[in-house]
């Protein structure tokens, strides 16, 4: 039996170098801790996330699967997976790990997050504003949701209620003022006085 004192000093020392985007050597930490402690949850996941930072996005699929057979309804791995998926492209499996966790945690504020700019890369821009809406609920003030709002509604056609909402947007957040001169989703408005007027300084 390994001391438990030990395997943390392995961990911490892993998360050491993880948060200096030392991502290899912080997996070969992990993976001292689980040569010995193969079902270490902590090791578990934070090698996968490891490997997701080095765009292994398999073997991290791994970890985190392996993590899941253990404590299936991990919120933090889930959420992992859905990011996982979503720089993989496999948006649908996303969207499934999205619709498992807000079943039992409606209000689960990252996995709605998540959701809503799934459904908009899906081009279900009706449906991705329904999250949006529920989130402006929960934080009326939130720029950078309103902000998607905007950009879904001038998917939609919407032209005024994408001003409104780029309006509202900006006074709650203003960095999104440069954010929607950069953005090419924009650029036929980029001449246009209304919306020079709404991301001017």
């Amino acid at each position: 039996m390994v001391p438990t004192i030990l395997i943390m000093d392995e961990i911490n020392e892993g998360n050491r170098l993880f948060l200096e985007k030392k991502f290899q050597d912080a997996i070969k930490k992990y993976n001292i801790v689980l040569d010995k402690e193969p079902d270490n949850l902590i090791a578990l996941n934070n090698k996968g996330y490891s490997l997701s930072k080095l765009k292994k996005y398999s073997d991290a699929l791994v970890c985190y699967d392996k993590f899941l057979q253990i404590n299936p309804n991990d919120k933090t791995v889930l959420i992992n997976k859905i990011s996982l998926f979503r720089k993989t492209g496999e948006f649908h499996k996303a969207v499934g790990i999205c619709d498992e966790l807000l079943k039992n945690n409606p209000d689960e504020i990252i996995a709605l997050y998540h959701k809503l700019r799934i459904l908009k890369k899906l081009d279900r821009f009706a449906e991705s504003n329904m999250i949006c809406m529920k989130l402006v609920d929960i934080y009326p003030e939130n720029g950078e949701v309103l902000y998607e709002m905007a950009s879904n509604f001038l998917k939609l056609g919407d032209i005024e209620q994408f001003f409104n909402l780029l309006q509202k947007a900006v006074n709650t957040l203003p960095n999104l003022k440069n954010k929607s001169r950069q953005n090419k989703e924009f650029e036929k408005f980029f001449t246009d006085e209304r919306f020079m007027n709404i991301v001017s300084y």
